[in-house]
């Protein structure tokens, strides 16, 4: 059945419950009343709780004032016009459907096509309506490498690309830091231009930090090694989740439109627990003494770094407090080829721990495995790394690397959890968790190197698979029971009247529910259900609702009788 795109009741008019009084200026027919009764049944569960889960309309896609509609009970032939929300939709064509003919209206606007699909799939003589879009290939970004990221249809990622290329999460990419300043534009990779927050440097020793101070806004990769180059570790990073995509430049990030917020932690020889517990506190808004207030608190973050040892309970406890925001942590299994049970934050609790695979889809050789594993992305192998943005210290330009670990495999599902965000703004750690490890691919115990393939957690990351479960899993319900309704819409004509139509409250349904619409005047009536998930008696986006496919004629005094209808 469609889904609704806006809100808006099935009719145009408030219809009052049986038994009620309605005033209009035309008075009823005095003839004695029929009914219509039937079953009516629910194919998904015994009782839906509230939760509306409205899907918005890709506008991106759509041809404005075109739409698809099938209309009941046509007799083969198309109504010349139809008035819906101020427009004049005309029949342009017949498809090769039943009934179905392509309308439009030059007029409308593309901000206007939404509302008016909106009041056409609410019409009783519509059957369905659907917008007219323009189709495409797999949507495959133009920029100079994509061609190596091999790692990405790895993953499925451009079929995923066609569902969402994301929106502006922000991404907390806690590291190195980034080649991007704030105040200096010569200082910015090409790809990372326009993608970056401001961020924090919290490394507060000064031999570590490597840039002649402690703690500041600069959250720029001054390097890593003594000499003032570095591993560009946190850029790559970067790169891999939002480098600017599809700008016929350089690489393609995982989430197109998510924003990087840099927050230095590591610099020469690593970093400091308390600098890293400040950094993550500070990235999803916690407030850290003498720094300022983070304005862009991170909806992720990603952590590609840890050490030997069980969780330390500081480090738990940041990581809870994470949790507790709502934003979701994602952390590198470790590369000791290892048990990662022996191994921080990746054996910490209240977070998404990735383990790595080679081009073959097998673990790579340097992967952590075991029990904390939830699941696997590429990571590569020297051999054949993750391509991604870097500087050339030889040449002092700013360029693409490849390299491997699961310091590159994390960031794959950081981007990927930002597009499930995309779908799913309420997105928590458990939802994550939950989509990822049932929509990936698992590895046998060949390909997991282990006696086990249950040692690499679910298996590989399947975007394209996530994404559509995250599309079609509504938000959890409430312990409110919803009320079903059945609509008996007398048919003057082309057009609904609402004095001598009804609505039946069925209250909370069971998973097969007898009905009867009584007092209906002798006419021709639309017979509708749907279950009111926001409890205002009326149709609204994202609610469940399905249309008997023929107009039902009422006898007067009959009752006619097998009019089922099923949800």
């Amino acid at each position: 059945m469609p889904t609704r795109l806006s809100q808006i009741a099935l009719l145009t008019f408030t219809l009052t419950a049986c038994g009620t009084t309605q005033t209009s200026p035309t008075a009823p027919p005095t003839t004695s009343p029929g009914s219509i009764s039937g079953v009516v049944t629910l194919t998904s569960a015994a009782n839906i709780a509230a939760h509306p889960t409205p899907q918005a309309l890709d506008l991106t896609q759509v041809i404005p004032g075109e739409f698809i509609i099938r209309i009941r009970n046509s007799g083969g032939s198309a109504p010349a016009s139809i008035n819906v929300e101020g427009y004049t939709l005309h029949a342009q064509r017949e498809l090769t459907l039943d009934d179905t003919w392509l309308f439009s209206s030059p007029t409308a606007s593309i901000e206007r096509t939404e509302a008016i699909l909106a009041s056409l799939r609410a019409r009783p003589d519509v059957l369905f309506a659907d917008p007219n879009v323009r189709v495409s290939l797999t949507a495959t970004p133009n920029d100079t490498y994509y061609k190596n990221q091999w790692h990405y249809p790895a993953i499925n990622l451009p079929q995923a690309w066609d569902i969402t290329t994301g929106t502006s999460t922000t991404v907390a990419v806690i590291d190195t830091g980034i080649l991007y300043s704030d105040t200096t534009s010569g200082k910015r990779h090409p790809d990372l231009v326009n993608k970056v927050l401001p961020g924090y440097d919290f490394i507060s020793d000064t031999t570590t930090a490597n840039d002649g101070d402690g703690r500041d806004a600069d959250a720029y990769d001054s390097g890593d090694e003594t000499s003032g180059q570095s591993s560009y570790h946190g850029s790559h990073v970067a790169g891999t989740i939002a480098a600017a995509t599809n700008n016929s430049k350089g690489v393609a990030g995982v989430s197109w439109n998510a924003k990087i917020l840099p927050v230095r932690v590591l610099g020469v020889n690593g970093g400091d627990m308390t600098d890293v517990i400040d950094g993550i506190l500070w990235s999803v808004g916690k407030a850290v003494k003498d720094v300022p207030a983070n304005p862009n608190p991170a909806a992720i973050i990603n952590l590609s770094l840890g050490a030997t040892g069980s969780c330390p309970t500081s480090l738990q406890a940041a990581l809870d407090a994470v949790n507790s925001t709502g934003a979701i942590s994602v952390v590198a299994a470790g590369n000791e080829n290892t048990d990662a049970s022996k191994v921080f934050p990746a054996n910490c609790k209240n977070v998404l721990t990735v383990g790595a695979t080679n081009a073959s889809t097998s673990r790579a050789s340097y992967s952590n495995y075991g029990s904390p594993i939830d699941v696997m992305a590429p990571g590569g192998e020297s051999t054949k790394g993750i391509l991604s943005t870097w500087y050339d210290d030889t040449n002092k330009t700013y360029a693409y690397a490849a390299m491997a670990g699961t310091s590159m495999a994390t960031p794959h599902v950081a981007g990927l959890v930002s597009l499930l965000k995309a779908q799913r703004p309420a997105l928590t750690l458990a939802d994550a968790e939950e989509v990822l490890r049932a929509t990936a691919t698992p590895l046998t115990a060949t390909a997991c190197n282990r006696p086990s393939g249950s040692d690499c957690g679910a298996g590989l990351v399947d975007a394209a698979k996530a994404l559509t479960a995250a599309e079609s899993t509504p938000t959890p319900p409430t312990t409110t029971a919803a009320k079903t309704f059945v609509q008996a819409v007398y048919m003057n004509g082309t057009s609904p009247d609402p004095v001598r139509s009804k609505i039946l409250d069925l209250g909370t349904v069971s998973s097969s529910t007898p009905y009867v619409v009584p007092e209906l005047p002798a006419g021709r009536y639309a017979v509708n259900v749907f279950t009111d998930l926001n409890g205002n008696a009326q149709l609204d986006a994202g609610e469940p609702n399905a249309k008997y496919p023929d107009l039902v004629t009422v006898e007067s005094g009959q009752q006619e009788q097998g009019i089922d209808l099923s949800l």
